[in-house]
């Protein structure tokens, strides 16, 4: 595992935690699902596009925990980049499964029917300012993970976790309205894991997507100072 600099370190999990898996992603491009073995009949009109639906029913949280271990820079700027290291950890009592891999197109395996299942997992950065006002700011590189799909998902047991280390680009579209609240000034930065079940339906002419929320959860906070990028002399 490559070393970088700690800003904020959190005291150690116990002596029985074992680490049973790490993914560096701070190289991955975004990887949404791409759904490429979806073929539009010749007799449809309107370009194919589909339903999407979601339940955002209360998410359950057991039996992880999310923490924050360091960040590589406590003073990451506007439109900059800024490296974190997550872990997630079974404090449960029974064993768990996870998403594991970054190729969405292993999953993509539509029956006979058209339909196709499998979980994914989001990371979301939260970087809250004086007043509560909080920039979410979403990693694009997911996890995914199908049962048929060896090696796509990653048992968890009771006291074992798993280490991620993300990048953060501190930069948005103005079309998105949280990031509205980046702006320079002390601030707390923490990150969410949403774990979804999803199920994909390819139809004649169109794809019904639906998923649930099967699990989300928030780490610790790390104390930063958002500073304006500075202009290159």
């Amino acid at each position: 595992m490559a070393c970088f600099v700690v800003a904020t370190l959190l005291t150690a999990a116990p002596l029985a935690a074992q680490e049973v898996g790490y993914k560096d992603l701070i190289k991955e491009e975004a990887n949404p699902l791409k759904h490429k073995q979806f073929v539009l009949d010749r007799s449809c009109t309107g370009g194919g596009r589909g339903s999407s639906t979601g339940i955002g029913c209360p998410p359950k949280t057991y039996p992880f925990d999310l923490l924050l271990l360091s960040v590589d820079t406590s003073e990451p700027q506007i439109d900059g980049e800024l490296i974190a290291l997550l872990r997630l950890r079974n404090a449960g009592q029974d064993p768990a499964l996870v998403p594991w891999i970054t190729d969405s197109d292993q999953i993509e395996l539509p029956d006979e029917t058209g339909i196709f299942k499998f979980s994914r997992a989001d990371l979301r950065a939260n970087i809250t300012e004086e007043g509560d006002a909080t920039a979410y700011m979403e990693i694009p590189v997911h996890l995914y993970g199908a049962k048929e799909v060896s090696g796509s998902v990653k048992e968890v047991r009771p006291g074992e976790y798993i280490e991620l280390r993300i990048k953060l680009v501190l930069a948005c579209g103005s079309e998105e309205l949280h990031c509205q609240f980046l702006k320079p000034g002390p601030a707390k930065l923490s990150f969410t894991w949403t774990e979804w079940d999803s199920r994909e339906r390819y139809k004649k002419c169109g794809i019904e997507s639906s998923r649930e929320r099967i699990r989300q959860l928030t780490s610790n906070n790390a104390a930063i100072e958002v500073v304006q990028k500075i202009a290159p002399q």
